[in-house]
């Protein structure tokens, strides 16, 4: 029975990782966790090491790159759902031979229909974008070199390089394709103070990816330097300044993937600011988690080594 879950976790983290939709593969994911929660309880380091070894898996199949966005996308979103759960928005994990509350499996197959959290997932989901405002939204997954840690960590354990963060951020004006690189917002992370952070990627939400990327490449100048599969991002450099990335308007917005060195520390501190994890954006680098607050200001952060 082992043998078969940890099979139909892979081909669930498979369907994830192939999902042109950000919201159908981000609730695969919460239902591979939740999954692995009703097997073994709310044990952060055995959860960790099941999502390793899936990510393993994913590797052996010759994905490299889709292994280290599979790494990065689950520990997000282990964190989001420890988020959710301090704030009461979810139930506690499920302890093992508990009546399952949310979904059928109850120590069969994990593939398929419904499983435990998934109906919460996709609720928390919209939750998160209506409180996240109505802007413009970037989002998708990345089989681009990612530069996460190396090994998956718990969400309560990290070190001290995290500052700390203000809630106060102010939210990007869109501007047409002409214009973004002149005008491109990035005081939604002014006042966001982190040892070691750096601008990775200011971020340009479009209403047509292909027709924007013309225009910086053909008009401004720009070099296309990355696109994802399925061709709604791609990353664009220009002679100086950081890269923008031109993504698919969806649900959640931002305008700046910030670097840190201690992602889950940051992440701990910026939900007790106030900020939740609502979603990702793809880039070169592998997936960034979208943070936002209650007013609605919203940027991304990725790990660092």
């Amino acid at each position: 029975m082992a043998n078969d879950n940890q099979r139909d976790r892979l081909d669930l983290a498979l369907r994830a990782m192939s999902d042109a939709s950000i919201e159908n593969s981000e609730e695969v994911i919460i239902k591979i966790i939740t999954s692995l929660e009703e097997e073994f309880g709310d044990n952060q380091k055995t959860i960790a090491e099941e999502l390793q070894k899936i990510s393993r898996q994913i590797e052996q199949t010759g994905k490299a790159d889709v292994a280290m966005d599979f790494k990065q996308r689950t520990t997000s979103a282990m964190l989001r759902l420890n988020m959710e759960r301090r704030r009461g928005l979810r139930p506690p994990a499920i302890i093992p031979g508990a009546p399952a509350t949310g979904g059928s499996a109850t120590g069969g197959s994990v593939s398929g229909g419904s499983l435990p959290g998934s109906s919460a997932s996709g609720n928390m989901m919209s939750r998160s974008s209506a409180s996240a405002g109505s802007g413009s939204a970037a989002g998708g997954s990345s089989s681009g070199a990612s530069r996460e840690p190396s090994s998956y960590s718990s969400p309560s354990s990290s070190s001290s390089n995290y500052s700390g963060a203000s809630s106060t951020s102010s939210t990007a004006s869109p501007g047409s394709a002409a214009s973004a690189l002149g005008r491109s917002s990035v005081s939604v992370a002014s006042s966001v103070r982190v040892d070691g952070t750096q601008v990775e990627y200011l971020v340009h939400p479009s209403r047509d990816v292909r027709a924007d990327a013309r225009a910086f490449c053909d008009v401004l100048k720009g070099q296309k330097i990355w696109e994802s599969a399925g061709g709604n991002t791609c990353a664009i450099k220009f002679s100086a300044g950081p890269q923008v990335i031109i993504v698919e308007e969806i649900a959640f917005t931002c305008s700046v993937v910030l670097s840190v060195s201690n992602f889950e520390k940051a992440a701990d501190d910026l939900d007790a600011q106030g900020f939740q994890i609502v979603g990702s954006v793809a880039t070169p680098s592998g997936s960034a988690s979208v943070f936002a607050s209650d007013c609605g200001s919203k940027f991304a952060l990725i790990a660092r080594k």
